[in-house]
């Protein structure tokens, strides 16, 4: 297969790392941002996180800087330690052929150390604002040389405080640098930053996705009273075939509060937040990749920059505040075209935001059930059953099959039986008192006001989910999103509710048309 990135104009050095990567075609940021970068321009490029930004620009400044020098070339700025950390094992990934030295510099970590690799010379320097700051003020860091500046994930330095360091980094650069931004979003203080410190003939780079979640992740959210979230969260995971698992908390109090109640449960899983020392989330985050531990819980922040393949699964264990932020979430499952699973536990007050991140993600979150204890038994016995196939198979078993033939014939099956209790207790670690966990009374069914309620002959039997039933109205109708409230899906119908002045517009469009090959009819429901 030809390899496209040849025709970006890489240096043959940087090809051949690219190569060895196992890349062939670029990413769209990757395709607009390379020519841009090797150009001379200052660029703004945004693209969502997983994107390859990280390749789009290191491929392009390593395939400038052509030899080793005693003062940094390059300087590439995160917000995080982890971002950081990753940006750099894929920057000496990017550079294996090119003679050039790195350093990755972060708080928390060794500074002596970090001191001792910069004064023997580098020439690329990757680290967080606060940790740069303090080389420059010890004098080490000496940025007078620095030809590329690298501000990655802006909009979260932003946020995080960090924008008075980031300017005063700038200022002591050299003032014919090239600078190269990335961010997510475009909020008012970037277009600031472009204006005060980037060429004025900067060229904006903004990578359009017709849906910012991945298609590869299937989403579902549970609604359940507030007392059930934890147990919910349980049953979720008990019912579940989890590789490995991100558990996301909007405070650090949460993530704290959920690590314990889970490691009392004996499930094995560890924390992650900014509270956390560095060797502590080192070790953790190693921890994850080997799969030594199974689940992670932490918050937004500290969980940027984790780069971790095979996470099999994600659940918020509450909503974020910001969209954005359920996209970072989510997206930490389903990559590589793999498939991934992303539940989301909500209180009844969370409706409106989970509609919102449905409209501005184009995407549709399914309504789950809440697995009762006796799936959970079902799930558990399967799969220990499953296991001890396995080991049948793989002959693993014969060395216990003395002490076996030593049983009594008539014990067998007790003893089978009893052996079964005593795995699937080790395998569950919720102490579950309840079949099932009731979900919070809905408000009586019906249209509210301004909304008409609609019969419509096609349910779950058509295989009819809510975002087709959106869709149909949408592009049958010419109704907006917002005109559709209340849908129910029952077996073989469905209840919509549409607003009032948009009635006479759906039954003249979408009268016997086609859900699914199935030819619908539609009729104003008896509202009792």
């Amino acid at each position: 297969m030809e390899n496209l990135f040849e025709k970006l104009g890489l240096s043959q050095d940087v090809l051949k790392a690219i190569k060895n990567m196992g890349f062939v075609k670029p990413s769209p940021i990757q395709e607009k941002a390379i020519p841009e970068v090797l150009g001379g321009h200052d660029i703004i490029g945004q693209a969502q996180t997983g994107t390859g930004k990280t390749l789009a620009f290191g491929s392009a400044i390593l395939s400038k800087i052509n030899e080793s020098h005693d003062l940094p070339q390059a300087l590439i700025i995160s917000p995080t330690r982890e971002l950081a950390m990753q940006i750099n094992e894929e920057i000496k990934r990017i550079g294996k052929y090119k003679e050039l030295t790195y350093v990755c510099v972060y708080g928390g970590s060794e500074i002596e150390k970090q001191i001792k690799i910069i004064k023997k010379g580098v020439d690329v320097v990757i680290g967080t604002p606060g940790r740069i700051m303090d080389l420059m003020r010890r004098k080490v860091l000496k940025l007078q040389a620095v030809d590329y500046v690298v501000l990655d994930e802006a909009d979260e330095m932003l946020k995080m405080g960090f924008v008075e360091d980031v300017e005063t980094i700038l200022e002591k650069t050299n003032s014919h640098r090239q600078t190269v931004l990335f961010s997510a979003t475009m909020p008012q203080g970037i277009k600031k930053i472009a204006k005060k410190y980037m060429k004025e003939d900067y060229q904006h780079i903004a990578i359009k996705q017709k849906t910012q979640t991945a298609t590869t992740v299937k989403q579902y959210y549970y609604e359940v009273k507030e007392k059930d979230r934890f147990e919910t969260l349980c049953r979720l995971i008990d019912v579940s075939q989890v590789q490995t698992g991100i558990i996301f908390c909007r405070t650090k109090r949460s993530v704290d509060e959920v690590v314990e109640l889970m490691q009392k449960a004996n499930y094995s899983v560890e924390a992650m937040h900014g509270d956390l020392n560095q060797n502590h989330r080192m070790n953790t985050l190693r921890k994850l990749k080997t799969g030594a531990i199974q689940f992670l819980v932490a918050t937004d922040v500290a969980a940027r920059g984790i780069d971790v393949e095979n996470v099999s699964h994600v659940i918020n264990y509450g909503l974020p505040q910001e969209v954005e932020a359920y996209v970072h979430r989510i997206g930490r499952t389903g990559r590589a075209n793999k498939k991934g699973i992303a539940y989301t536990i909500i209180s009844p007050r969370d409706h409106s935001f989970l509609k919102q991140i449905e409209k501005e993600t184009h995407s549709t979150i399914e309504k789950g059930v809440i697995p009762t204890l006796t799936e959970i038994k079902m799930n558990k016995v399967n799969r220990i059953l499953s296991q001890a196939e396995d080991e049948i198979f793989q002959g693993h078993h014969k060395k216990f099959k003395s002490i076996v033939n030593e049983i009594d014939e008539t014990m067998l099956p007790d003893f089978t039986a009893a052996l079964i209790q005593l795995v699937y207790h080790q395998q569950t670690g919720y102490a579950y008192t309840k079949e099932t966990i009731t979900t919070p009374r809905k408000k009586k069914k019906g249209a509210s006001e301004g909304f008409v309620r609609l019969f419509v002959t096609a349910g779950t039997m058509d295989k009819v989910k809510k975002g087709d039933i959106i869709d149909f109205f949408v592009e049958k109708a010419n109704v907006n999103r917002e005109d559709i409230q209340g849908i129910d899906i029952k077996r073989k119908f469905t209840f919509v509710n549409i607003r009032e002045n948009q009635i006479e517009k759906v039954l003249r469009n979408c009268q016997k048309e086609k859900i699914h090959n199935r030819r619908i009819e539609i009729e104003v429901a008896n509202q009792k």
